[in-house]
């Protein structure tokens, strides 16, 4: 079961790198961004498939999501500070931001574990 886990934090680190590009100069990172809308649908998405069918420990999966982009974020936001002597005062709301972003994965989770109860009952008429 943790390969669903370390895949998440793979889904993650894909999510991370695509929408966030750290590879860029942090004044060129916001004017080549795509659109944000595809982000919580791959989470939502990451959180359902990744989910459907374990019976323990199902939150996880999204919480390994959302850690693996805090933690990369947080990475990102000190090698600004060091590299391009950049301040980031507002990480905090970048931190929220990026959890309300993640935020569909639980709920993928939660149609997951709904999923999982109508079939493990059956089709009863």
């Amino acid at each position: 079961m943790s390969y669903r886990y370390a895949a998440s934090a793979i889904v993650g680190a894909v999510l991370f790198l695509f929408y966030f590009q750290p590879f860029l100069p942090y004044s060129q990172r916001n004017q080549f961004s795509p659109h944000w809308w595809p982000f919580p649908v791959t989470a939502l998405i990451c959180g359902f498939l990744l989910s459907l069918g374990l019976t323990s420990r199902r939150f996880w999966v999204p919480t390994c999501l959302l850690l693996t982009l805090l933690a990369a974020y947080a990475v990102l936001i000190v090698a600004d500070s060091v590299i391009g002597a950049i301040d980031h005062n507002l990480f905090p709301i970048e931190f929220m931001f990026i959890a309300l972003l993640t935020s569909p994965a639980y709920l993928g989770a939660l149609l997951g574990a709904a999923i999982d109860r109508f079939r493990s009952r059956g089709l009863k008429t």
